[in-house]
């Protein structure tokens, strides 16, 4: 887990090694354990790193390229298995991958060449990444399919006399360049051949299911077993869980005591005296028999005001929807830091693949081929909405997120699995994330199971508070977007530009 950053250019580019320090300079809250370059002929990389799967220093440098890497393989272990390896970390085992599919094309010597192998090495990686690959006069960049490890990019200024490309993990890194950066696509595959200027694409985005699960036994039992396996893979003794005590992160906790047995974790929670998150997660560790791992931070209006500006920092946005979701995962991951913790679980995604939020009842009354393009709309969207904005507020205090419902398996099991089992009507109300329920009941109680959710800004309180520290800083609510307009007076007093 790290920063990673990075520019090429056919041309005269004496400043490029400059250049990349300067970005990663500015992504260092990403990875505090080392920090590497590598610049040979019209390309420099580099990275930060937050050392989590061995030790080894970054940029990777191999026979016929050199790798950054943010992220994490799951499956490495097994990749290097079948490639005949002693792994000594995730990153190596993947830069030996991409050199075996190099190899498989030893004869191929057209600018594809390592598009495709980069493309065959990834087709066959369950994990979260962002990474550039420098192979040649080629820069491959990629992005995981959900979007879980976030990855933006230029192609420098409009009037550039020279085919150029940027990218980095963050679009402060950009800031020093004064050029504008956007999201790359979750799922691309980009090559940028350095001489030509020329892009190639290939792509492992999330697709449509080619099969129905629609019997609620087997849909139950399958997304049971991928979630099991899922939360098996990303868990490591001494993680930490956020946890709201709302279904999805009571079944990730659930997995994870399976898993543990005698391996430590905690249970994070955060909120204002008496909210509706403190008091749901006292109660749900109650009922999982860990009410000894959990940790709840109570939250005051003060603390809040406090971490205002951070946070309009770390997010680059005065969206007030961003800043009151992301400020209570920001403190809980600054809280898990302070106790030494370095990888967080999480229940996101459960929503957007498994009908958790109102709107899908309309959606559901619409039909359930409309409700179906909805979920995959929802998921093909995740990170723009959601993901970037986690991955940022934790980063920014040195942890990784992870995100079992986002899994490779429990995504096409969940995209599998009929409408109709994911929102169903009964007695008049309506039943969101059903099938996930009934996974629930052989790991929860039934109160716990049948909880409905309340929306993180609300039910830890952190709305309220940023409704009231506008209007006390004279903001008017009947005048529209009052919380909006504080955020942008705390920014403009803070000197921040975005």
């Amino acid at each position: 887990m790290c920063g990673i950053a990075g520019a090429c250019r056919n041309g005269p580019f004496p400043d490029t090694e400059t250049k990349v320090r300067k970005m990663l300079e500015c992504l260092r809250h990403r990875g505090p354990d080392a920090f590497g370059i590598h610049c040979k002929g019209k390309g420099c990389i580099g990275n930060t790193l937050l050392k989590i799967t061995g030790d080894l220093p970054q940029p990777l440098i191999g026979k016929y390229g050199a790798l950054v890497f943010n992220g994490e393989i799951f499956n490495f272990r097994e990749i290097a298995k079948s490639l005949g390896l002693q792994p000594r970390s995730d990153t190596e085992t993947l830069l030996r991958l991409f050199e075996a599919e190099m190899e498989k094309n030893e004869d191929n010597h057209s600018n594809s060449r390592a598009l495709n192998a980069v493309f065959a090495a990834l087709s066959r990686v369950n994990g979260d990444y962002a990474l550039a690959y420098l192979a040649g006069n080629e820069l491959i960049l990629a992005r995981d399919p959900p979007g879980v490890k976030p990855l933006f990019y230029s192609f420098g200024k409009a009037k550039a006399a020279f085919p150029e490309l940027f990218f980095a993990s963050e679009k402060k890194a950009f800031l020093p360049l004064g050029i504008e950066a956007f999201s790359f696509s979750p799922g691309n595959i980009l090559s940028f051949n350095i001489n030509s200027g020329n892009l190639q694409e290939k792509s492992l985005q999330i697709q449509p299911p080619e099969f129905r699960i629609t019997k609620e036994e087997e849909a139950s039992f399958a997304l049971k077993r991928a979630l099991e396996k899922a939360v098996a893979l990303r868990f490591v003794s001494g993680c930490g869980i956020a946890f709201s005590g709302g279904i999805d992160s009571a079944l990730v906790a659930a997995f994870a005591k399976e898993k543990s047995q005698a391996q430590a974790f905690q249970l994070y929670a955060v909120g204002l005296s008496g909210s509706h998150d403190l008091l749901q997660a006292e109660f749900a560790a109650r009922e999982l028999g860990m009410e000894q791992k959990l940790v709840s931070h109570v939250l005051s209006p003060e603390e809040i005001e406090a971490v205002i500006p951070e946070l309009i920092w770390t997010l680059e946005t005065v969206d007030p929807l961003k800043i009151a979701i992301g400020l209570p995962l920001y403190i809980v991951a600054k809280e898990a830091r302070k106790a030494g913790v370095r990888v967080l679980l999480t229940g996101q995604g459960s929503d957007e693949l498994l009908a958790g939020y109102r709107r899908h009842e309309v959606f559901f009354e619409a039909g359930e081929d409309v409700l179906d393009r909805e979920i995959f709309g929802d998921l093909c969207k995740i990170s723009e909405l959601n993901l970037e904005r986690d991955d940022m507020v934790t980063m920014a205090n040195g942890v990784e997120l992870r995100v079992p419902f986002l899994d490779p398996e429990v995504i096409r099991v969940g995209l599998a699995i009929s409408p109709e089992l994911k929102v169903q009507k009964r007695n008049g109300a309506y039943i969101r994330k059903y099938i996930l329920r009934k996974v629930a009941r052989d790991l929860l109680s039934p109160e716990l199971a049948l909880k409905e959710k309340k929306a993180m800004q609300y039910g830890t309180g952190v709305q309220k508070v940023l409704d009231k520290l506008a209007r006390e800083a004279g903001f008017s609510r009947k005048k529209g977007k009052h919380i909006e307009k504080y955020l942008g007076w705390v920014a403009e007093k803070k000197g921040f530009s975005f």
